[in-house]
């Protein structure tokens, strides 16, 4: 077992780079899977750079941070067009033959758009994985772990056994982002519907994510550390997934329905194609209303059920 909390994050974050260097020759080269994976490795770098902030110099690791989300923004682009375009043809696929056009003009307009989208991104990911900001990105991080700027609290001194000092460390992180997602879905109550209450919704998933990647760090870092702590994690890291999962359907039926409002405004109003479209494409919407709702209804359930155990 590492010996100071700084050993425990420090040896984390190094496997998560090692994942982004092996990924990033298939995402530049437009492999789906591997922007996924590529992704979420970012995401944790950079969540847990956040969780753990109180064992670094701000000044030092902010910038990282900065950068961090720079490259998982890229990423996204070069992935989310394709997620949002499967999800509404299939469910155009799903529709009524009765209630279709010949040719199904709706759909197509979903599929020219999103192939477009879909196309730039990857262009602009390849672009970013090759280029001089993403290597400076990369030897900034390796500076970072080859020196670390640790803060004081890094050290954890040794104020329980010296066994349980980097669990008990990692283990107020998992308690902070705790606090953090309750915090975050109080404001639920206080959101004013439609977009606003959609807005707070996603920044609860952001905060179920940060916990369940801090909690899934200690579980990872600290296999032996003290059982109740551990437990705690374990609790935190399967409720968050589920929230953060329940919750990723209902973000992909905000942008989702973002496309097909865009698409209807941008479609021509009159008659013929022009009204097969616009029918189509509200009734993808009307669709995507129900499964958010759906979604939301899960969530809550969830919450209710990881609200317990915080």
């Amino acid at each position: 077992m590492a010996s100071t909390a700084g050993d425990v994050v420090l040896a984390y974050l190094a496997r998560r780079v090692a994942e982004v260097r092996r990924l990033a020759p298939g995402a530049a080269a437009g492999r789906v899977e591997d922007i996924h994976q590529m992704r979420v490795a970012v995401r944790r770098l950079r969540s847990v750079l956040g969780s753990c902030h109180s064992l670094f110099d701000g000044s030092a690791v902010d910038p990282l941070r900065d950068e961090l989300r720079w490259l998982s923004g890229v990423l996204g682009a070069a992935r989310d067009p394709g997620v949002v375009r499967d999800r509404l043809l299939e469910a155009a696929a799903r529709e009524p033959a009765a209630l279709r056009w010949a040719g199904d003009p709706a759909a197509d307009l979903i599929r020219t758009r999103l192939d477009a989208d879909a196309a730039a991104g990857l262009a602009a990911a390849a672009d970013a994985l090759t280029g001089a900001r993403y290597e400076r990105l990369l030897a900034a991080i390796d500076t970072c772990l080859a020196d670390p700027p640790l803060a004081p609290a890094a050290a954890d001194p040794p104020l329980a056994p010296a066994a349980a000092a980097p669990a008990r460390r990692v283990h107020r992180a998992v308690r902070r982002d705790s606090k953090r997602l309750v915090r975050t879905a109080a404001a639920l109550a206080e959101a004013n519907g439609g977009a606003e209450h959609d807005v707070v919704l996603h920044t609860v998933r952001k905060a179920a994510k940060r916990l369940r990647y801090s909690a899934e760090l200690m579980l990872e870092a600290v296999p032996d550390g003290p059982t109740k702590r551990l437990k705690y994690a374990r609790r935190a890291a399967k409720g968050a997934r589920t929230v953060q999962q329940v919750l990723g359907l209902h973000q992909d039926s905000v942008m989702a329905r973002s496309v097909l409002v865009e698409l209807a405004r941008e479609s021509d109003p009159g008659a013929g194609a022009g009204s097969a479209v616009g029918f189509g494409l509200g009734r993808l919407h009307a669709a995507e209303d129900v499964r958010a709702a759906a979604a939301e209804k899960k969530f809550h359930k969830s919450w209710r059920r990881l609200r317990r155990k915080l």
